[in-house]
């Protein structure tokens, strides 16, 4: 069992994971579904310090891609984009701002772990109690309003709907947003093109049999499954690392930790050159 690592090492086994080189570069749609699948959740358009898959990194097929000034004829951010708006539209993963408030996809098998810990009981009342305990926005409680008196819902309408069209109003019309995106209560549903403009509904109603089936499966083993995938990914991690992308509470992180380590799936107390944190490192 190898214990100590340099960060070229690790950076080395993420580049094939994470498919940064011209050699695992993803070229089509298929391709770009097969790495979603297989990585189970990544950032679209950026992974700062390797802290997750990256369709646009594995688009370009390098390691560090630099964002182009002119992004609109940049050939791979191009080829995200459609595939942001073809694959979920299909049914084939799921788009929103799951990790850090940035646009993740994730595959339909890991969807029902992250909704898990969302702990959303599905309800369509669910975000009233939820604004009455204080923790959700007003803007928010007022997008739900609206999707759940009709939906889907243009983001234009909402923002008519909520009296957030104004351009003052926007950067709290884009925080509610993100913060039901987050929280898993909405769902991109489609676009239109003419003009632009997103298509939002409730997780709930848009996909409900995986709601049902999410439901079934609890904190302790969502968690798990998370992590797990997560090392699979990323080799090492530390416990700040995890903290930082997951937001998860250190004592939950701990305890999926120790199952995983029990079950022999990581180890602790890995060294990486240079570094003075500790690290959990998959087993090999």
């Amino acid at each position: 069992m190898k214990l100590s690592y340099t960060w070229e090492e690790v950076e080395r086994w993420r580049d094939k994971v994470h498919r940064r080189s011209p050699r695992y570069a993803v070229r089509t749609k298929l391709e770009a579904l097969r790495f979603i699948n297989d990585v189970g959740f990544c950032f679209a358009f950026k992974s700062e310090h390797s802290e997750l898959p990256c369709l646009w990194h594995a688009a370009c097929g390098i390691r560090n891609p630099i964002m182009p000034r002119n992004t609109h004829s940049d050939p791979y951010l191009s080829f995200v984009w459609q595939m942001k708006n073809i694959l979920p539209s299909e049914g084939k993963i799921f788009y929103g701002k799951v990790l850090k408030g940035r646009p993740t996809m994730v595959s339909m098998e890991y969807f029902l772990y992250f909704y898990s810990l969302s702990e959303r009981t599905g309800t369509k009342d669910e975000y009233i109690g939820e604004f009455m305990r204080g923790s959700l926005s007003p803007i928010a409680k007022g997008i739900m309003d609206t999707l759940q008196d009709s939906s889907p819902q243009i983001t234009r309408g909402l923002r008519l709907a909520t009296g957030t069209h104004g351009k003052a109003n926007r950067v709290g019309f884009e925080k509610a947003m993100t913060e039901l995106q987050t929280k898993m209560y909405i769902v991109k549903a489609g676009e239109h093109h003419e003009p632009f403009t997103f298509e939002w509904a409730p997780i709930s109603t848009f996909l409900p049999s995986l709601v049902r089936k999410a439901r079934k499966i609890s904190l302790e083993t969502a968690r798990k499954k998370i992590l797990a995938r997560y090392f699979q990914n990323q080799l090492i991690a530390s416990v700040q690392s995890m903290y930082s992308l997951l937001g998860w509470k250190k004592q939950a992180i701990f305890e999926a930790l120790g199952q995983l380590v029990e079950e022999g799936v990581t180890t602790p107390d890995v060294k990486v050159d240079g570094q003075d944190s500790k690290y959990y490192c998959l087993i090999r």
